[in-house]
Protein backbone atom coordinates (compact mmCIF):
# COMPACT_ATOMS: atom_id res chain seq x y z
CA UNK A 1 0.00 0.00 0.00
CA UNK A 2 2.98 2.48 1.11
CA UNK A 3 4.31 1.56 -2.44
CA UNK A 4 1.78 2.14 -4.39
CA UNK A 5 1.11 5.60 -2.71
CA UNK A 6 4.70 6.67 -3.27
CA UNK A 7 4.65 5.63 -6.78
CA UNK A 8 1.53 7.83 -7.15
CA UNK A 9 2.81 10.55 -5.10
CA UNK A 10 5.96 10.12 -7.73
CA UNK A 11 3.31 10.29 -10.17
CA UNK A 12 1.78 13.50 -9.47
CA UNK A 13 5.40 15.34 -9.00
CA UNK A 14 6.65 14.29 -12.35
CA UNK A 15 3.28 16.23 -13.93
CA UNK A 16 3.64 18.82 -12.08
CA UNK A 17 7.63 19.24 -13.27
CA UNK A 18 6.53 18.54 -17.03
CA UNK A 19 3.92 21.01 -16.27
CA UNK A 20 6.40 23.87 -15.46
CA UNK A 21 8.94 22.64 -17.45
CA UNK A 22 6.88 22.93 -20.55
CA UNK A 23 5.70 26.91 -19.12
CA UNK A 24 9.53 28.18 -18.66
CA UNK A 25 9.97 26.97 -22.37
CA UNK A 26 6.45 28.54 -23.48
CA UNK A 27 8.12 31.71 -21.32
CA UNK A 28 11.48 31.33 -22.67
CA UNK A 29 9.94 31.29 -26.57
CA UNK A 30 7.95 34.11 -26.40
CA UNK A 31 10.83 36.49 -24.53
CA UNK A 32 13.42 35.40 -27.59
CA UNK A 33 11.07 35.62 -29.55
CA UNK A 34 9.37 39.22 -29.14
CA UNK A 35 11.80 40.14 -27.11
CA UNK A 36 11.57 43.78 -28.68
CA UNK A 37 7.41 43.71 -28.36
CA UNK A 38 7.46 42.52 -24.41
CA UNK A 39 10.18 45.28 -24.00
CA UNK A 40 8.03 47.41 -25.11
CA UNK A 41 5.25 46.44 -23.50
CA UNK A 42 6.78 46.42 -19.52
CA UNK A 43 7.79 49.99 -20.83
CA UNK A 44 4.90 51.31 -21.40
CA UNK A 45 3.49 49.97 -18.65
CA UNK A 46 6.33 51.90 -16.34
CA UNK A 47 5.77 54.99 -18.01
CA UNK A 48 2.03 55.15 -17.71
CA UNK A 49 2.56 53.70 -14.07
CA UNK A 50 5.12 56.88 -13.37
CA UNK A 51 3.88 59.65 -15.81
CA UNK A 52 0.26 59.62 -16.41
CA UNK A 53 -1.53 62.35 -14.96
CA UNK A 54 -4.30 60.02 -13.21
CA UNK A 55 -3.30 57.36 -11.40
CA UNK A 56 -4.46 53.99 -12.63
CA UNK A 57 -3.84 50.78 -10.79
CA UNK A 58 -1.82 48.15 -12.73
CA UNK A 59 -4.07 45.45 -12.72
CA UNK A 60 -6.60 47.89 -15.18
CA UNK A 61 -3.22 48.06 -17.68
CA UNK A 62 -3.21 44.20 -17.40
CA UNK A 63 -6.78 44.11 -18.47
CA UNK A 64 -6.51 46.40 -20.96
CA UNK A 65 -3.45 45.40 -22.45
CA UNK A 66 -5.54 41.94 -22.77
CA UNK A 67 -8.64 43.23 -24.33
CA UNK A 68 -6.30 45.07 -26.93
CA UNK A 69 -5.14 41.52 -27.58
CA UNK A 70 -8.16 40.37 -28.43
CA UNK A 71 -9.30 43.96 -30.56
CA UNK A 72 -6.10 43.34 -32.96
CA UNK A 73 -8.37 39.94 -34.19
CA UNK A 74 -10.79 42.07 -35.39
CA UNK A 75 -13.14 39.65 -34.93
CA UNK A 76 -16.70 40.89 -33.48
CA UNK A 77 -17.45 37.55 -31.77
CA UNK A 78 -14.21 36.88 -30.13
CA UNK A 79 -13.89 39.21 -26.46
CA UNK A 80 -12.08 39.07 -23.11
CA UNK A 81 -14.56 38.61 -20.75
CA UNK A 82 -14.27 40.22 -17.50
CA UNK A 83 -16.06 38.25 -14.13
CA UNK A 84 -19.21 40.02 -14.08
CA UNK A 85 -19.44 39.63 -18.08
CA UNK A 86 -18.24 35.59 -17.70
CA UNK A 87 -21.38 35.28 -14.88
CA UNK A 88 -23.71 37.42 -17.76
CA UNK A 89 -23.18 34.35 -20.34
CA UNK A 90 -23.24 31.48 -17.87
CA UNK A 91 -26.97 32.99 -16.72
CA UNK A 92 -27.81 33.18 -20.56
CA UNK A 93 -26.98 29.88 -21.28
CA UNK A 94 -28.07 28.38 -18.41
CA UNK A 95 -31.77 30.38 -18.68
CA UNK A 96 -31.31 30.09 -14.75
CA UNK A 97 -30.37 32.53 -11.94
CA UNK A 98 -31.91 33.96 -8.53
CA UNK A 99 -33.78 37.29 -8.79
CA UNK A 100 -37.63 38.39 -9.45
CA UNK A 101 -38.29 38.08 -12.52
CA UNK A 102 -38.68 40.95 -14.85
CA UNK A 103 -37.36 42.10 -18.15
CA UNK A 104 -36.15 45.49 -18.28
CA UNK A 105 -34.94 48.08 -20.92
CA UNK A 106 -34.07 51.57 -20.81
CA UNK A 107 -36.36 54.21 -22.17
CA UNK A 108 -35.65 57.25 -24.66
CA UNK A 109 -35.15 58.82 -21.18
CA UNK A 110 -32.60 56.57 -20.00
CA UNK A 111 -34.85 55.34 -17.45
CA UNK A 112 -35.32 51.55 -16.80
CA UNK A 113 -38.74 50.32 -17.63
CA UNK A 114 -40.48 47.46 -16.97
CA UNK A 115 -41.17 45.57 -20.18
CA UNK A 116 -42.92 42.83 -18.63
CA UNK A 117 -43.00 40.18 -15.25
CA UNK A 118 -42.85 36.99 -16.29
CA UNK A 119 -45.80 35.17 -15.69
CA UNK A 120 -45.48 33.08 -12.19
CA UNK A 121 -42.54 34.71 -10.72
CA UNK A 122 -42.07 36.59 -7.26
CA UNK A 123 -42.04 39.79 -9.20
CA UNK A 124 -45.35 38.81 -11.37
CA UNK A 125 -47.21 37.75 -7.76
CA UNK A 126 -46.33 41.22 -5.99
CA UNK A 127 -47.60 43.32 -8.43
CA UNK A 128 -45.37 44.78 -10.67
CA UNK A 129 -47.08 45.65 -13.97
CA UNK A 130 -45.60 46.38 -17.22
CA UNK A 131 -44.27 49.93 -18.15
CA UNK A 132 -43.48 50.50 -14.37
CA UNK A 133 -40.63 52.88 -14.03
CA UNK A 134 -37.42 51.80 -11.65
CA UNK A 135 -36.66 54.32 -9.17
CA UNK A 136 -35.24 52.24 -6.61
CA UNK A 137 -32.95 49.11 -5.62
CA UNK A 138 -32.72 48.68 -1.96
CA UNK A 139 -32.85 52.60 -1.10
CA UNK A 140 -30.86 53.70 -3.81
CA UNK A 141 -32.05 55.84 -6.73
CA UNK A 142 -31.62 54.29 -10.24
CA UNK A 143 -30.30 58.19 -11.80
CA UNK A 144 -26.89 57.14 -12.93
CA UNK A 145 -26.56 53.37 -12.72
CA UNK A 146 -26.26 51.32 -15.58
CA UNK A 147 -28.91 49.48 -17.11
CA UNK A 148 -26.35 45.94 -16.05
CA UNK A 149 -26.04 47.71 -12.79
CA UNK A 150 -29.60 47.46 -11.99
CA UNK A 151 -30.03 43.92 -13.28
CA UNK A 152 -26.87 42.82 -10.81
CA UNK A 153 -28.77 44.91 -7.97
CA UNK A 154 -31.88 42.59 -8.54
CA UNK A 155 -30.44 39.31 -8.76
CA UNK A 156 -29.13 37.52 -6.34
CA UNK A 157 -29.39 34.43 -3.78
CA UNK A 158 -32.74 33.16 -4.05
CA UNK A 159 -34.23 33.30 -0.45
CA UNK A 160 -32.73 36.72 0.16
CA UNK A 161 -35.56 40.32 -0.22
CA UNK A 162 -34.84 43.33 -2.91
CA UNK A 163 -36.34 46.31 -2.13
CA UNK A 164 -38.05 48.00 -5.74
CA UNK A 165 -39.64 51.76 -6.05
CA UNK A 166 -41.19 51.90 -9.13
CA UNK A 167 -43.59 54.61 -10.51
CA UNK A 168 -46.78 53.61 -12.19
CA UNK A 169 -47.88 56.33 -14.94
CA UNK A 170 -51.33 55.19 -15.30
CA UNK A 171 -51.98 56.23 -12.20
CA UNK A 172 -49.29 58.61 -11.13
CA UNK A 173 -48.38 56.66 -8.09
CA UNK A 174 -45.76 55.23 -6.71
CA UNK A 175 -45.34 52.01 -4.88
CA UNK A 176 -42.66 50.03 -3.05
CA UNK A 177 -42.40 46.49 -2.96
CA UNK A 178 -40.34 44.06 -0.73
CA UNK A 179 -39.80 40.96 -3.00
CA UNK A 180 -38.19 37.76 -2.01
CA UNK A 181 -35.85 36.02 -4.32
CA UNK A 182 -35.89 33.01 -5.84
CA UNK A 183 -34.80 30.85 -9.02
CA UNK A 184 -35.93 31.94 -12.05
CA UNK A 185 -35.92 29.77 -14.89
CA UNK A 186 -36.25 31.90 -18.28
CA UNK A 187 -38.16 30.01 -20.81
CA UNK A 188 -36.58 29.62 -24.31
CA UNK A 189 -39.76 27.73 -26.26
CA UNK A 190 -43.25 28.91 -26.66
CA UNK A 191 -45.56 26.27 -28.39
CA UNK A 192 -49.63 26.49 -29.06
CA UNK A 193 -51.85 24.37 -31.02
CA UNK A 194 -53.30 27.46 -33.86
CA UNK A 195 -57.32 27.61 -34.02
CA UNK A 196 -58.52 26.43 -37.18
CA UNK A 197 -58.44 23.04 -39.36
CA UNK A 198 -56.05 20.99 -40.09
CA UNK A 199 -54.44 21.14 -36.58
CA UNK A 200 -51.06 23.01 -36.67
CA UNK A 201 -48.82 22.99 -33.90
CA UNK A 202 -46.79 26.33 -33.49
CA UNK A 203 -43.12 26.48 -31.63
CA UNK A 204 -41.76 29.55 -31.48
CA UNK A 205 -37.72 28.90 -30.26
CA UNK A 206 -36.49 32.05 -28.53
CA UNK A 207 -32.68 31.02 -28.24
CA UNK A 208 -30.58 27.93 -27.31
CA UNK A 209 -29.75 26.90 -23.70
CA UNK A 210 -28.61 24.01 -21.96
CA UNK A 211 -32.44 23.72 -21.01
CA UNK A 212 -33.40 24.29 -24.73
CA UNK A 213 -34.04 20.54 -25.80
CA UNK A 214 -36.16 19.40 -22.88
CA UNK A 215 -38.60 22.36 -23.26
CA UNK A 216 -38.26 21.25 -27.06
CA UNK A 217 -39.18 17.51 -25.99
CA UNK A 218 -41.68 18.83 -23.88
CA UNK A 219 -43.31 21.23 -25.77
CA UNK A 220 -43.23 18.54 -28.89
CA UNK A 221 -45.22 15.77 -26.30
CA UNK A 222 -47.87 17.98 -25.61
CA UNK A 223 -48.23 19.04 -29.31
CA UNK A 224 -48.33 15.35 -30.19
CA UNK A 225 -51.26 14.66 -27.15
CA UNK A 226 -53.29 17.21 -28.94
CA UNK A 227 -52.76 15.82 -32.13
CA UNK A 228 -51.22 17.91 -34.20
CA UNK A 229 -50.72 17.18 -37.65
CA UNK A 230 -48.07 19.45 -38.61
CA UNK A 231 -45.68 21.85 -37.21
CA UNK A 232 -44.28 25.27 -37.65
CA UNK A 233 -41.19 26.13 -36.06
CA UNK A 234 -40.73 29.87 -35.95
CA UNK A 235 -36.68 30.60 -35.41
CA UNK A 236 -37.20 34.21 -36.44
CA UNK A 237 -35.17 36.67 -34.19
CA UNK A 238 -33.20 33.82 -32.45
CA UNK A 239 -29.98 34.41 -32.21
CA UNK A 240 -28.01 31.13 -31.71
CA UNK A 241 -26.62 30.34 -27.82
CA UNK A 242 -25.39 27.24 -27.11
CA UNK A 243 -23.83 24.54 -29.54
CA UNK A 244 -24.63 21.68 -27.86
CA UNK A 245 -28.27 22.31 -27.55
CA UNK A 246 -28.58 23.14 -31.29
CA UNK A 247 -27.24 19.42 -31.86
CA UNK A 248 -29.22 17.38 -29.96
CA UNK A 249 -32.57 19.49 -31.47
CA UNK A 250 -31.76 19.37 -34.90
CA UNK A 251 -31.92 15.35 -33.52
CA UNK A 252 -35.37 15.88 -32.81
CA UNK A 253 -36.28 16.19 -36.74
CA UNK A 254 -33.28 14.12 -38.34
CA UNK A 255 -33.48 10.56 -38.42
CA UNK A 256 -29.91 10.33 -40.04
CA UNK A 257 -27.36 12.53 -41.70
CA UNK A 258 -25.26 14.93 -41.12
CA UNK A 259 -26.55 18.08 -38.93
CA UNK A 260 -23.16 20.45 -39.26
CA UNK A 261 -19.69 19.79 -40.24
CA UNK A 262 -17.48 22.05 -38.17
CA UNK A 263 -14.16 22.57 -39.44
CA UNK A 264 -11.12 24.41 -37.09
CA UNK A 265 -7.87 26.59 -38.18
CA UNK A 266 -5.75 23.83 -39.08
CA UNK A 267 -8.97 22.77 -41.38
CA UNK A 268 -9.25 19.46 -39.41
CA UNK A 269 -13.53 18.84 -39.99
CA UNK A 270 -15.57 17.37 -37.66
CA UNK A 271 -19.02 15.74 -38.73
CA UNK A 272 -21.78 15.85 -36.33
CA UNK A 273 -24.42 13.06 -37.21
CA UNK A 274 -27.76 12.40 -36.59
CA UNK A 275 -29.39 9.40 -34.37
CA UNK A 276 -32.32 7.32 -35.53
CA UNK A 277 -35.32 8.18 -34.68
CA UNK A 278 -36.89 11.33 -35.60
CA UNK A 279 -40.65 13.36 -35.50
CA UNK A 280 -43.20 12.18 -38.09
CA UNK A 281 -44.95 15.34 -38.95
CA UNK A 282 -44.78 17.73 -41.19
CA UNK A 283 -42.84 20.98 -41.07
CA UNK A 284 -42.21 24.34 -42.00
CA UNK A 285 -39.55 26.98 -40.75
CA UNK A 286 -39.76 30.54 -40.27
CA UNK A 287 -36.59 32.83 -40.63
CA UNK A 288 -35.85 36.12 -40.99
CA UNK A 289 -32.29 38.16 -40.82
CA UNK A 290 -32.63 37.69 -37.04
CA UNK A 291 -32.16 34.15 -37.62
CA UNK A 292 -27.78 33.90 -36.92
CA UNK A 293 -25.30 31.30 -35.47
CA UNK A 294 -27.12 28.30 -33.94
CA UNK A 295 -30.45 28.99 -35.81
CA UNK A 296 -28.71 28.60 -39.19
CA UNK A 297 -27.19 25.35 -38.28
CA UNK A 298 -30.61 23.92 -37.86
CA UNK A 299 -32.29 26.00 -40.29
CA UNK A 300 -29.42 24.75 -42.69
CA UNK A 301 -29.99 21.12 -41.78
CA UNK A 302 -33.22 21.03 -41.98
CA UNK A 303 -33.38 22.54 -45.52
CA UNK A 304 -30.42 20.45 -46.71
CA UNK A 305 -31.97 17.14 -45.72
CA UNK A 306 -35.35 18.32 -47.42
CA UNK A 307 -37.06 18.04 -44.09
CA UNK A 308 -38.69 20.84 -44.22
CA UNK A 309 -38.87 24.26 -46.48
CA UNK A 310 -37.46 27.82 -45.07
CA UNK A 311 -40.04 30.83 -45.34
CA UNK A 312 -39.03 34.40 -44.52
CA UNK A 313 -36.08 36.03 -45.37
CA UNK A 314 -32.53 35.82 -45.90
CA UNK A 315 -30.49 34.69 -42.69
CA UNK A 316 -28.46 36.70 -40.62
CA UNK A 317 -24.72 34.99 -41.66
CA UNK A 318 -22.84 33.48 -38.62
CA UNK A 319 -21.17 30.63 -39.77
CA UNK A 320 -18.68 30.47 -36.85
CA UNK A 321 -18.45 28.92 -33.09
CA UNK A 322 -17.01 30.36 -30.42
CA UNK A 323 -15.36 28.78 -27.80
CA UNK A 324 -15.05 30.12 -24.14
CA UNK A 325 -11.64 29.89 -22.08
CA UNK A 326 -12.34 30.56 -18.49
CA UNK A 327 -9.14 32.38 -17.14
CA UNK A 328 -7.71 32.79 -13.97
CA UNK A 329 -9.78 35.24 -11.49
CA UNK A 330 -12.94 34.52 -12.78
CA UNK A 331 -12.69 36.10 -16.17
CA UNK A 332 -12.67 34.10 -19.59
CA UNK A 333 -11.67 34.53 -23.08
CA UNK A 334 -14.53 34.23 -25.81
CA UNK A 335 -12.45 32.71 -29.16
CA UNK A 336 -13.92 31.90 -32.23
CA UNK A 337 -11.95 28.65 -33.34
CA UNK A 338 -14.39 27.08 -35.55
CA UNK A 339 -16.18 27.66 -38.81
CA UNK A 340 -19.34 25.38 -39.79
CA UNK A 341 -20.76 24.44 -42.89
CA UNK A 342 -24.15 22.74 -43.71
CA UNK A 343 -24.58 19.10 -44.17
CA UNK A 344 -24.17 20.08 -47.94
CA UNK A 345 -21.07 21.40 -47.23
CA UNK A 346 -22.34 25.35 -47.72
CA UNK A 347 -20.49 28.25 -46.35
CA UNK A 348 -22.98 30.22 -44.86
CA UNK A 349 -20.69 32.96 -43.08
CA UNK A 350 -21.70 36.68 -43.83
CA UNK A 351 -23.60 35.06 -47.01
CA UNK A 352 -26.79 33.46 -44.57
CA UNK A 353 -29.48 31.03 -45.86
CA UNK A 354 -31.91 32.25 -48.80
CA UNK A 355 -35.36 30.39 -47.72
CA UNK A 356 -37.41 28.03 -50.25
CA UNK A 357 -40.32 31.10 -50.20
CA UNK A 358 -38.67 34.49 -49.58
CA UNK A 359 -41.69 36.41 -47.89
CA UNK A 360 -40.87 39.85 -46.52
CA UNK A 361 -42.42 40.97 -42.82
CA UNK A 362 -45.04 44.31 -43.58
CA UNK A 363 -44.01 46.09 -40.07
CA UNK A 364 -47.90 45.42 -39.54
CA UNK A 365 -49.82 43.69 -37.22
CA UNK A 366 -50.33 40.88 -39.32
CA UNK A 367 -47.76 38.20 -40.35
CA UNK A 368 -47.47 37.45 -43.51
CA UNK A 369 -44.72 35.24 -43.11
CA UNK A 370 -46.84 33.22 -40.52
CA UNK A 371 -49.80 32.59 -43.18
CA UNK A 372 -47.29 31.39 -46.07
CA UNK A 373 -46.22 28.83 -44.23
CA UNK A 374 -49.35 27.80 -42.96
CA UNK A 375 -50.46 27.48 -46.62
CA UNK A 376 -47.39 25.70 -47.48
CA UNK A 377 -48.44 23.47 -44.42
CA UNK A 378 -51.73 22.71 -45.00
CA UNK A 379 -51.10 21.36 -48.92
CA UNK A 380 -48.49 19.09 -47.29
CA UNK A 381 -51.00 17.88 -44.69
CA UNK A 382 -53.87 17.48 -47.29
CA UNK A 383 -52.21 15.86 -49.62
Amino acid sequence: MKLRRSGLIKGIVLIFAFIGLLSVLSVTYLTVTYKNNLGSLVSLTLLIKNNALEPVETPVLFEGAMRGMVNALEDPYSAYLDRRQFEDLNIKLRASFGGIGIVVGADEENRFRVVSPMKGTPAYREGIKSGDIILRINGESTRGLTLDDAVEMMRGEPGTQVHIGVYRESDGQEYDYKITREIINVPSVDSELLPGTPRIGYLHLLQFTNTSPQEMEKALNQLHKEKAQGLILDLRDNPGGDFEAVLKIADLFLDEGAIVKVADHRGKEVVHEAHPGALELPVVVLVNQGSASSSEILAGALQDHRIAPLVGEKTFGKGLVQTVYPLVGGDALKLTTDKYFTPRGTDINQIGIVPDYSVPSDGRDEDPQLKRAREILVSKITK
